[in-house]
């Protein structure tokens, strides 16, 4: 693997994350403005997204799948743990329904996948199929 190969794969890494992240707090604030039809004023708002970066830890165990082989379900676990831990911390902060709070939080994590997910599995399927125009 050269050098310009690993940059740019460390450039695409960052970019997916910084737009992933991006989205994902787009998404939330608009459904919950939408959903809990609360206003969301600058204070209330750095409490909600303190709130949702702390309910956030269980993330930290995406370091273990660096470290050690997991199926690729162990993200899809974590990331339902994840969704889990926001609705919580969105239910105490704005004391709203708990269908509501999934809803918004369901909202914003669909979104975020579908925005991370979807090049990459695009770039996956188009790889496989010049390897196979290759073997002919």
């Amino acid at each position: 693997m050269s050098f310009s190969s690993i940059v740019w794969t460390f450039e695409e890494i960052i970019v997916d994350v910084f737009v992933g992240n991006f989205v994902f707090f787009c998404i939330f604030l608009l459904s919950m403005r939408l959903m809990l039809n609360t206003s969301i004023q600058i204070s209330r708002c750095k409490d909600i997204l303190l709130a949702v970066l702390v309910s956030s830890y269980f993330k930290i165990f995406l370091i273990a799948t660096m470290v050690w082989e997991f199926p690729p379900s162990v993200i899809f676990i974590i990331d339902l743990f994840v969704l889990s831990s926001n609705t919580v911390a969105l239910k105490v902060i704005t004391d709203s329904a708990m269908n509501r709070c999934i809803a918004a939080c369901f909202c914003a994590q669909a979104l975020k996948l579908l925005v991370t997910q979807g090049p990459a599995r695009r770039s996956l399927r188009f790889q496989s199929i010049d390897c196979s125009f290759s073997l002919y």
